[in-house]
């Protein structure tokens, strides 16, 4: 089937939701140069998704949904030589172009899947992580602050050694420290396994002794346990899944979330109220400007700013910081 057909299959699809958008993205593996991808869906809205490694396919198809859908998704991450957000900002005129990365996405998946099966306690849980990767490390960073012990496996122990050292460096400190797997006693069972390959485990026999009935193994990374290794698993019960990332979909639309806007349209920024200077949402103001809590619409005053970052304590203020606080306390007041 022509590329054309395909596209405007998936367009028919999107016509029945009110919000339309596609996502675009690539792999570092070798792959299709054209593959469409699981829709996703998500309240009112529909993506269509999909996977191109080829600089035409690419352009026919941001070209035909430009103007079609409200959002096109690009893969901000370049694992190619083709860059698809280059080619996007050349090509859409006027569809909104919105980045993503999905290794972002993917962690943010992993991280509830496993909090779910463990009902949101990780303390004292040991894990395993196969890889030394991107994905690997952000996961056994992310699951270590957690407070589970986290085991990594990698190619070769020397990997392995370097990347859990390099990790615990900026590990909270009392935070359980990131171990290699040989750091792992033979007769303790593990909780959960996680495996962040770009390919198959070549030695799966090395983790058998660390798996219990319990034991709950996740494909991170698709196709990294071999067929033999998932029938064992499956023939004596133990729960193999391979990772949805449809899980932190959410995560993917927060840029163009009705919060984030309003945060930066009204919370957000530094402006003037009766003359006043006042600042919110994080913004650093001058010494002797009132800090509020929304900058369209206050309806809290938090202090008043030292012109380092901070708040003025009490006994820092003078009585033009005491009269601008009044001044904005008047001004909610009336307005509420």
């Amino acid at each position: 089937m022509e590329i054309k057909n395909i596209l405007q299959k998936e367009l028919s699809n999107l016509q029945n939701y009110t919000h339309k958008s596609i996502m675009i993205s690539t792999t570092a593996k070798h792959a299709l140069a054209f593959r469409v991808l699981p829709r996703r869906t998500i309240s009112r809205m529909s993506m269509a998704c999909f996977m191109i490694n080829d600089k035409n396919s690419l352009e026919e198809t941001l070209s035909f949904f430009d103007g079609e859908v409200d959002y096109i998704y690009i893969d901000i991450e370049q694992k190619q030589d083709l860059n698809l957000f280059k080619t996007a900002r050349e090509t859409i005129k006027k569809s909104k172009i919105e980045t993503v990365k999905p290794n972002d996405i993917t962690v943010e998946s992993c991280d509830l899947l496993i909090r779910y099966f463990l009902n949101d306690d990780l303390y004292d849980k040991k894990v395993i992580v196969i890889g030394t990767g991107n994905l690997a490390s952000k996961i056994a960073t992310r699951l270590a602050e957690r407070q589970a012990h986290v085991y990594i496996k990698g190619r070769n122990n020397e990997k392995e050694i370097t990347v859990t050292e390099a990790l615990n460096i900026f590990l909270p400190k009392h935070t359980p420290i990131i171990k290699t797997m040989n750091q792992i006693q033979e007769t303790e069972k593990v909780d959960v396994v996680i495996s962040f390959l770009s390919g198959q485990l070549t030695n799966e026999e090395t983790i058998f002794p660390v798996i219990g009935e319990n034991s709950f193994i996740i494909d991170g990374g698709i196709n990294n346990f071999s067929n033999d290794f998932i029938q064992h698993m499956l023939s004596v019960n133990i729960n193999i899944t391979r990772l949805d990332t449809r899980i932190a979909l959410p995560y993917q639309f927060l840029s163009t979330h009705d919060h984030i806007h309003t945060f930066f349209k009204e919370v957000y920024g530094q402006a003037f109220i009766k003359g006043v200077p006042v600042v919110a949402g994080g913004y650093i103001g001058a010494d002797g400007t009132v800090i509020v809590d929304n900058i369209k619409h206050p309806n809290q005053v938090i202090g008043i700013a030292d012109g380092l970052g901070g708040v003025k304590v009490s006994e820092q203020l003078s009585e033009a910081d005491r009269s601008r606080i009044y001044e904005i306390k008047k001004v909610i007041s009336t307005s509420n």
